[in-house]
């Protein structure tokens, strides 16, 4: 069996988060896993302007997210018996029609509303099973509506205040206790 992980946008190269993880929810599973680093191809502007890094980090995000919108489905991605997916990446997990997919905030409701074609009805109109893990704090992520989709509302430790604070709680999946769990306890399933 193989599992793929579609990090969200801007991929950061240092991938211990996914990593750990992943050995987390995989830990007594035989399985290949591997992290792929989607990309856009779009040239960044040249930058002359104050603050430089940050509309350069600004920019790698609209044109990733742009990417994900217009171009999910006609990427080449590694062959998988199960995707994930954060973030934008989710999109990119939806994609693989036919494929079991597990969500990390996923934006797929905003995307549907941008595309505004029914692409995103698209990719969950098949029977396969879908988990989208969607915690509360996290601004970016929105449950799916659909029959084969399990939403799975979670949050952050009430005495932690970082998980509250939007940005920490778009990546508060990676370090999640109870996230480990949820996913250990759908890929068991998914595996059997």
């Amino acid at each position: 069996m193989k599992i793929v992980l579609f990090p969200g946008v801007g991929f950061i190269e240092d991938t211990s988060k996914y990593e750990d993880f992943l050995l987390q929810v995989t830990k007594g599973v035989s399985c290949d896993i591997e992290i792929f680093n989607w990309k856009h191809e779009y040239l960044l502007p040249e930058i002359a302007l104050p603050y430089t890094s940050y509309r350069k980090w600004f920019a790698e995000v609209i044109l990733d997210f742009q990417q994900i919108v217009k171009y999910a489905d006609q990427m080449e991605v590694p062959e998988a018996d199960i995707y994930m997916g954060h973030s934008a990446g989710s999109v990119l997990a939806l994609a693989q029609k036919g494929k079991p997919c597990i969500l990390y905030g996923s934006p797929a409701a905003l995307v549907e509303i941008i595309q505004d074609d029914g692409t995103i009805r698209d990719y969950i109109k098949d029977d396969r099973p879908i988990l989208n893990v969607v915690n509360k704090y996290d601004l970016i992520a929105y449950t799916i509506d659909s029959n084969n989709v399990e939403n799975v509302i979670c949050s952050g430790r009430w005495f932690n205040p970082f998980t509250y604070f939007p940005i920490s709680a778009h990546f508060y999946y990676w370090t999640s206790k109870s996230v480990v769990s949820i996913t250990k306890s759908k890929l068991s399933k998914l595996i059997e």
